[in-house]
């Protein structure tokens, strides 16, 4: 199996579009005795989200790129940090507050590009909890765990909406998952996926009220994909050439969806594929900033610096460091 990306220094850190970047489809494959290989790490199980990479393996992205990719499943983005900078694997997705923690906590990693522009994550409520407004949130019973980036956000969002967090009930979920715990109504409100709870349960019926946390000036970025930093120091052009495969691939599925999700089945055989599909609504917009245009893939010191104070701010940073350091230098 094939996974790997390839970007340019303008892409990498600027960003402007895989045209000006001089990438051909048509490229010639490599020969298969001069691939490369490299190893990947999802931050879940598969999903809709991680479409691309099973895509850049069936779509010889990776190969024309000279690279033959193992994937690997995860089990959530902090543990697939800590393998990537371990270097029990070269490359992984993951969410950009857990790569933020992690550098942290002196785990040695950077970043190679954003996927999501904007963070999937919203405050989600059944509809018969008439949560409209974050005012609304008054008297009401938020659960979430306070061990996790998630109550960061939330964290955040109290602050930027200058809610009266005293005037609401907080309930520590620990290891719980909240998704079942919101739909018992034990709770009121929670923070989760909006590219991935959230269509879950909605396809299943689930009728939910949502605020996107970005609208109410909660700034982070969402999906990263990463690198360990040894190897992006030592390698720096497998990592770039790495990195602007990925981001074809990509490409590739925002443009063909169901194809994509057809591909992800393939490889995994429980995905469920009208639900992935569905997905994909969610996750395409956030590839965009919210405000102005930027390049896909793009990252920028600005950028890192507003998603460093979310989770700094709620004393998830063990270790201060530059926000900028989190950036992979281009080849």
């Amino acid at each position: 199996m094939s996974l790997i990306p390839d970007l340019s220094r303008r892409h990498f850190l600027a960003g402007t579009g895989l045209a000006a970047l001089g990438v051909s489809v048509g490229a010639p494959f490599v020969h298969a005795q001069s691939l490369r290989p490299v190893s990947f790490r999802l931050n879940y199980v598969a999903n809709a989200g991680h479409a691309p990479y099973y895509v850049g393996v069936k779509k010889g992205f990776y190969k024309e790129a000279g690279f033959d990719v193992a994937i690997a499943p995860g089990t959530g983005s902090n543990d697939t940090v800590k393998l990537v900078g371990a270097g029990n694997d070269m490359f992984g997705v993951a969410v950009a507050d857990a790569v933020l923690v992690g550098r942290g906590r002196g785990v040695p990693v950077v970043s190679t590009a954003v996927l999501l522009q904007q963070s999937p994550n919203v405050l989600a409520s059944l509809t018969a909890k008439n949560i409209t407004k974050p005012e609304d949130l008054l008297g009401k019973k938020v659960g979430m765990s306070s061990r996790s980036t998630v109550f960061a956000f939330w964290k955040a969002f109290v602050k930027e909406t200058k809610l009266d967090e005293s005037k609401i009930q907080f309930s520590d979920l620990g290891a719980t998952a909240s998704s079942p715990v919101l739909i018992a109504g034990t709770i009121d409100a929670t923070i989760t996926l909006a590219t991935n709870e959230i269509v879950a349960l909605r396809e299943d019926g689930v009728k939910l009220n949502t605020l996107d946390l970005g609208e109410y000036g909660v700034r982070s970025y969402g999906q990263t994909l990463f690198a360990n930093d040894s190897l992006a120091k030592k390698d720096p052009a497998l990592v770039h050439a790495f990195t602007r495969a990925t981001l074809k691939a990509w490409e590739f599925t925002m443009a063909n969806v169901p194809e994509a999700i057809a591909i992800l089945k393939e490889s995994v055989a429980e995905t469920e594929v009208k639900k992935e599909i569905a997905k994909w609504a969610e996750i395409t917009p956030r590839t965009k900033a919210l405000k102005g245009d930027v390049a896909f893939g793009s990252q920028t010191a600005e950028g890192w610096a507003s998603t460093y104070a979310t989770f700094s701010s709620a004393g998830l940073i063990d270790t201060a460091f530059d926000p900028a350091s989190i950036m992979a230098k281009p080849a």
